[in-house]
Order: structure tokens, then C-alpha cells, then sequence
């Protein structure tokens, strides 16, 4: 709020030097949107939160990346735009996109080497792979009202987000074998087994967690409505507020984990697959950052 109005206090103030005789001639057509025109528009909250850090000491203050906001879907940086169908009609689109892909890897002692050589010194390497890959997009009419530098801007539309692919798998450099039921390893899995697992399938021995993933990913779609403001500091140059209230639904498909370790009955190795958590589902109506609640918008096409 204090950078918007600090950017506005010269709009202000030249009105405010006017002459009220000529205040209703001013023609604001150069600075509002108009019918044909594209806009495209940054999320401002990472500089607020930059600013107000700067005041209360917050350590390792660090500036985020500017961009759209994407719908209640973490982790993704997404384009935000208008176009105008009327000089009051626009059409609003938001869409998104997250890709995550990170390999941690940590060494280990040969155990095979070491059972030869008790002073071995021959290392592997475990491996932890993470991916998650997601999008999101929400299009919605948006109504204007005022013919000056300041506007209110009036919106409904629908929205819609997802992880498709959620997973995280382990590779292990020490395998299971008759020999070595109980293998060395990096560390990169902590060790605790889910209770499931430890219930139904007690006679597994030593097990360790070679991946996890949700079946079919994370959805949620729903219905948004939007009230703010657009104050035009210069020509075609918006500083955006808005308020958003969202209804969605969101659906959480079952989750499933992949499991290996010695089986004492049959005294070989064995995976099993077990379902962590069944599919959870519900309803949410909220207020929400969909597209971005401090913003600034850069309208340009028309010639």
C-alpha cells in the first residue's frame, strides 16, 4: 500500500494543480487501456515483502523472482495478461508452469570390498531423484468503471491446477543379497519405515524405501471472483490491488510407496508396493492470491 501510494502522489498532485474548470475536458485516453490492447503484468508482493524486511531487520532478506502468481499451485512462476475486448471488456488469463528435478547423491562404503578387504577403502554413491512437474491456468472476464487514472476493476472466472508427476526414488549402491541382508547405506533415507509396512509385512527384515509417488497427481479447479484497483502512474503503466474470493474443489488420488528387504520365510530379496494414504478430496472457499494482489500491469498494442 505505501509503494502505491508513493508512486501515485504525483498523479495526485497534478490533478490537484488543475484548473477546476478544465478538469472535466482532461482527456485520460492516452493513459487507460483501450479496446485491442495487450497487457501483461508482474506480481509486486516479493517487493513489498523486500521493502518491509528492509525495516525489521529480517536477516538473509533476498528479493524473489517478479512474475505472475500462479492459482493456489506452489512452486511455479506464470504469466499474467489482459486483453481488451471493449475500452471496459478485457478477457484475463493466468498460466503456469512448474518443473522440479533434483538429484541429491551421497557416498558409501563398498560393502562387497570390505567383506574381502576388512581395510578397503573402495566407495559408491546412493542417489535420491526428486521430480515434480506441474501446471496451472485460470482465463475470466474482467468489467472496468472510471474514466480517470484510477479504475475499478471487476472480475469472475475459473481457474484450474495440478502436479501431475509427483515422485522420489532411491537408488542403492549396496545391494540386498544372501550375504548382505542388511546393506550399508548413504544416509540419503533416513531409515524409518512407514507403520503400514512394519504391520503387514513384519517378516521383511531391514527394509528401506526405494520410491514414493502419487498415482495420478494433485488437481484442483475451481470459480474466482476479483474487486480491485488499477491507479495508471503514466501512460499505458498500472499499479494493481485486488481482492479474490475462490471456491475450488481439490482431489488428492491415492499415494503409493515401493518397498525392498530380506524375506525370512523365503529367505530372498522382496519388493512390495503398499498404498501410504488413500485418496483425499474437498471443498475450500477462501480468499486467495489468483494472478497477484499487489501488481504492476504494462498495457501496449494499439497503435
Amino acid at each position: 500500500m505505501l509503494l502505491m501510494a508513493a508512486l501515485a502522489y504525483p498523479m495526485r498532485a497534478e490533478e490537484a494543480n488543475t484548473p477546476e474548470k478544465d478538469k472535466k475536458s482532461v482527456d485520460y485516453s492516452q493513459y487507460l487501456p483501450q479496446e485491442g490492447e495487450f497487457a501483461i503484468g508482474f506480481n509486486l508482493d516479493p517487493v513489498a515483502t523486500f521493502v518491509g524486511n528492509l525495516f525489521n531487520g529480517t536477516v538473509g532478506n533476498a528479493l524473489a523472482p517478479l512474475a505472475g502468481e500462479p492459482m493456489r499451485v506452489p512452486g511455479m512462476v506464470s504469466i499474467m495478461g489482459t486483453y481488451m475486448m471493449t475500452n471496459n471488456w478485457g478477457l484475463r488469463f493466468n498460466v503456469g508452469v512448474g518443473v522440479n528435478s533434483w538429484n541429491r547423491r551421497a557416498y558409501v562404503i563398498d560393502d562387497a570390498a570390505r567383506f574381502i578387504n576388512p581395510y578397503s577403502t573402495l566407495e559408491g554413491q546412493d542417489i535420491e531423484k526428486r521430480l515434480s512437474v506441474g501446471a496451472s491456468a485460470s482465463v475470466g472476464a474482467e468489467y472496468r468503471i472510471g474514466k480517470r487514472r484510477v479504475q475499478g476493476v471487476f472480475g469472475v472466472g475459473l481457474t484450474y491446477g495440478c502436479w501431475t508427476i509427483n515422485r522420489m526414488a532411491y537408488s542403492y549402491y549396496n545391494a540386498i543379497t544372501d550375504a548382505n541382508h542388511n546393506p550399508t547405506n548413504g544416509g540419503l533415507y533416513g531409515g524409518a519405515v512407514n507403520p503400514k509396512f512394519a504391520t503387514d509385512y513384519s517378516y521383511i527384515e531391514n527394509p528401506r524405501l526405494m520410491s514414493h509417488y502419487t498415482a495420478a497427481g494433485t488437481h484442483l479447479a475451481g470459480v474466482y471472483g476479483t474487486v480491485g484497483v488499477e491507479c495508471f502512474v503514466a501512460p499505458k503503466i498500472a499499479l494493481g490491488l485486488n481482492v479474490n474470493v475462490l471456491v475450488d474443489y481439490q482431489w488428492n488420488p491415492a499415494r503409493a510407496e515401493q518397498w525392498e528387504g530380506w524375506n525370512t520365510f523365503t529367505q530372498q530379496r522382496q519388493e512390495v508396493i503398499i498404498h501410504d494414504r488413500a485418496m483425499n478430496d474437498g471443498f475450500t472457499f477462501t480468499t486467495d492470491n489468483i494472478g497477484a494482489n499487489l501488481y504492476i500491469a504494462f498495457y501496449f498494442g494499439k497503435k
